[in-house]
Parts: C-alpha cells; structure tokens; sequence
C-alpha cells in the first residue's frame, strides 16, 4: 500500500488486505473494497461514500465517525467493530454481521438492514428513521434511546433488547418477536404490533399498548397485561408493569 496518499477514492481494491492498518482519515469513496479484510484496522473519519464494500472482514475495526453514506456493506462481517458516531445513511447492510458492534449515536437514516444480525449490539440513540430491519436480529441488543420512527421491522427478533425510551412512532413490528425485552417508556404511537410476540416482555404498559395498531387475537401479550374484548374492535387493557 502507498502510504504517501491517503486519496483512494475510486480505486480498484478487491480483496486487499488493511488489516492493523491505521487508515484515519484516509479517502475510499467510491473505491471497490469487495472481499478486503480490515480486521482490527483504524478508519476513524474515513471517508467511504458509497464505496463497495461487499463480504468485507472487518472484525474489532475502528470506524469512529467514518462517513459511509450509501455504500454497499451487504454480506459484510463487523463482530465487535466500533462504529460509533458514523454515517451510514441509505447504506446497504443486508445480511452483514454486527454481533456486539457498537453503533451508538450513528446516523442510518433509510438504512437497508434485513436479514443482518445485530446480537448483542450497541445502538444507544442511534437515528434509524424509516430503516428497512425487515427479518433483522437484534436479540439482545441495547438499543435505548434509538430512533426508529416509520422503520420497517417485520419478523424481527428483539429478544432480550432494551428498548429504554425507544421512539417507534409509526413503526411496523408485525410479527416480530419481543420476548423478554425491556420496554420502558418506548413510545408505541401508531406502531402496527399485528402478529407481534411480547411474551415475558417487561414494563409494558396499557397506555403503550392502547397507542398501538392490531387486531383481536394476533398478538401475544406478557401475562402481565390482561387484554378483554369487547367487540371485534374494542378492548380494555389491564396490566401490572413489572
């Protein structure tokens, strides 16, 4: 590599290896970094504007602040990356692996998520607007705070997240599964929750559920909350928030 330039914008880059490099502030837009490994490396600020960075390895990289606006990051491994503060609007990650990746605070607006796993990942007030999570595993992820207004995550398995003060406005959750996570203070205005599983869920309260979209008998409720049917459209909730 020449480390005379950090300028790689455009470049041809498939499959090299970065990796234990320290590429802060280096340029990569537009660059194609298919197959490279940058396992461990520094991208802190890094520029990678809609770079190609397909089936990339980028185990325990440092990603601070890095712009990754639109690049493509499908079938990408980021275990135990930080990416904190970075960029990532209307990127593509479908099916990248992020398990205990620190993404908190980053910005992925219009994100392109399904089918990526995010266990046990960090995404303290992460803005995920309008996100396609469609499928994604985020079981145990620590996601308080987080942004998820009009983001699509159908089938989606939150088991075990923290959702503290989580803002789902508008939201799709049909058919996602909510066993055991931490519901406390999330805000569920015109979340659809149709075919939704909140088995064993904590703090889950009757004025969060009540602000919410379903149907009679398509959603599974804790045993803390005690859902009775009036008619095919109305209800009365009891619960006991734990």
């Amino acid at each position: 590599m020449d480390s005379s330039t950090k300028d790689w914008s455009g470049k041809e880059l498939i499959g090299k290896d970065f990796n234990g490099q320290s590429l802060v502030e280096f340029d990569f837009s537009e660059a194609d970094l298919t197959e490279a490994t940058l396992n461990e490396a520094d991208c802190s600020r890094a520029a990678f504007y809609r770079t190609r960075l397909r089936e990339v390895q980028a185990t325990k990289t440092i990603f601070r602040e890095a712009d990754l606006q639109e690049a493509n990051l499908s079938d990408a491994a980021f275990q135990e990356a930080d990416l904190t503060s970075a960029d990532l609007e209307g990127a593509d990650l479908r099916g990248a692996d992020f398990t205990r990746a620190d993404l908190s605070h980053t910005n992925m607006t219009g994100i392109y998520m399904s089918e990526s796993t995010l266990i046990e990942a960090r995404l303290i007030e992460a803005d995920l607007k309008a996100g396609d999570l469609r499928q994604t595993n985020l079981s145990g992820a620590d996601l308080t705070g987080v942004d998820l207004r009009y983001s699509n995550l159908e089938g989606a398995d939150l088991t075990g997240a923290k959702l503290h003060g989580a803002d789902l406005t508008g939201a799709n959750l049909s058919r996602a599964v909510l066993k055991r996570t931490d519901l406390l203070n999330a805000d569920f205005s015109e979340c659809k929750i149709m075919g939704a599983d909140f088995s064993d869920a904590i703090h889950l309260s009757c004025s969060q559920i009540e602000a919410t979209l379903f149907e009679k008998d398509k959603v599974v409720f804790p045993n803390s909350v005690q859902i009775t049917w009036l008619s095919e459209t109305e209800y009365e909730c009891r619960c006991t928030v734990e």
